[in-house]
């Protein structure tokens, strides 16, 4: 009776090596990861940049992302030869010729891959979207914030799960039926697709047509304010993409007047409490860079209110970003721009709001403050000009 072989065996031949032996063309810039990136000869998958044939150099096996084939480095020579796992076994164990050739220095952060188009991002995140849940934690903060359930259904908020069982599921699922390469958030581990990032709150960022140009999250277990919302992205990771700064449309396109305010979610509610305004949303102060050709594209736009948060009265970076968006705006023909300006005690034009209508179903009225842009814009450059003279004494 001849000696079984086990897994253990076949570790003893390196798969990188079994993989040149074979031919296999082999994605440089991987060299030195624990999973090298390989044209996949079984699928065809030999064109530049379509190396979709992961091996594991740890645990000497393989996995094609495209076509399913897998195996370990017998099965691999074995495959490509023709011939039993068994001759495989030993053409491998008597060649004396395997060797691993010197690896020249390379860089070690994977090529940059080009984001998918607008269709193609926003039907896999529709149907990402369609098969996750919203957890009652996330639906309790949003029902706090003054959203009702319809419109947060509407919205298709939902929770990025914890798991990476759970995530390997969903992007193995989705993976059958889109190309998830130039799709932020998701990447390749182990052979196989999975989502990346932090869990917590996805807020879809869509254009003017409803559809979703990418995904922010709001992160559970982040205490810092100024980092709690990240996006979806998925750069320098293996088949990952870098996402980029979308300018979120929310509320009624057929408005005179859009206001200007940071964060989509803020937007949404924003929005919602006032009865549908027009909301145009980016993700900060400095991440404006859309904004221009938004406002350009929606033709009945007349009016443009800019909503930031309170503290553009006391930070003076705010207030030089808020300036110079000021000064786009006003390059801009046709469109006339103005500050508003509410009670400090509110953070942002969301909290005022709900402030607002939680106000007036008491029979009290908050009137809107809006500052004429000449006078406001004089009172911020003073204040800026004193803060800037307290850091320097500092």
């Amino acid at each position: 009776m001849g000696k079984h072989c086990t897994d253990r065996c076949y570790e003893e031949f390196p798969i990188l090596n079994v993989a040149r032996r074979c031919g296999l063309v082999l994605n440089d810039r991987t060299l030195e990861r624990e999973e090298v990136e390989a044209s996949c000869p079984f699928c065809g998958d030999n064109g530049p940049g379509k190396h979709h044939l992961f091996l594991n150099t740890t645990r000497n096996i393989f996995r094609c992302v495209l076509c399913g084939e897998k195996g370990n480095s017998v099965s691999l020579y074995a495959k490509l030869e023709g011939v039993s796992n068994r001759q495989a076994f030993r053409a491998l164990s008597e060649d004396a010729r395997i060797f691993r050739f010197p690896k020249p220095p390379l860089s070690k952060e994977p090529a940059e891959r080009e984001l998918s188009s607008l269709a193609v991002r926003h039907s896999t995140y529709h149907e990402m979207l369609m098969h996750l849940h919203l957890s009652p934690k996330h639906k309790a903060d949003l029902l706090s914030r003054g959203l009702s359930e319809e419109r947060i259904e509407h919205n298709m908020y939902r929770s990025l799960p914890s798991l990476e069982s759970a995530r390997r599921l969903l992007a193995g699922i989705l993976s059958d039926f889109h190309t998830l390469e130039g799709i932020p958030g998701f990447y390749v581990k182990d052979g196989q697709w999975t989502i990346a990032g932090r869990s917590g709150l996805l807020i879809p960022y869509r254009d003017k047509s409803g559809l979703i140009q990418g995904l922010q999250v709001r992160l559970d277990d982040e205490t810092n304010p100024a980092r709690k919302y990240r996006w979806l992205s998925s750069r320098r990771m293996p088949h990952g993409t870098r996402s980029r700064s979308f300018i979120h449309v929310t509320g009624n396109l057929s408005a005179k007047t859009a206001y200007l305010t940071e964060g989509g979610l803020k937007g949404d509610v924003a929005s919602f409490l006032d009865h549908d305004a027009l909301f145009l949303c980016f993700a900060g102060v400095t991440a404006t860079a859309g904004i221009k050709e938004v406002l350009l594209s929606m033709k009945s736009i007349e009016e443009v209110v800019v909503a930031l948060d309170m503290d553009k009265l006391m930070n003076w970076r705010v207030q030089r970003a808020m300036e110079n968006l000021m000064d786009l705006i006003r390059d801009l023909p046709g469109l006339h721009v103005r500050l508003m300006n509410w009670n400090m005690s509110f953070k942002g034009v969301d909290d005022f709001y709900k402030a607002r209508n939680d106000a007036m179903s008491h029979g009290v009225n908050i009137l809107d403050n809006f500052t004429s842009l000449r006078y406001l814009s004089d009172e911020l450059r003073i204040r800026a000009a004193g803060l800037r003279s307290q850091k320097k004494v500092a």
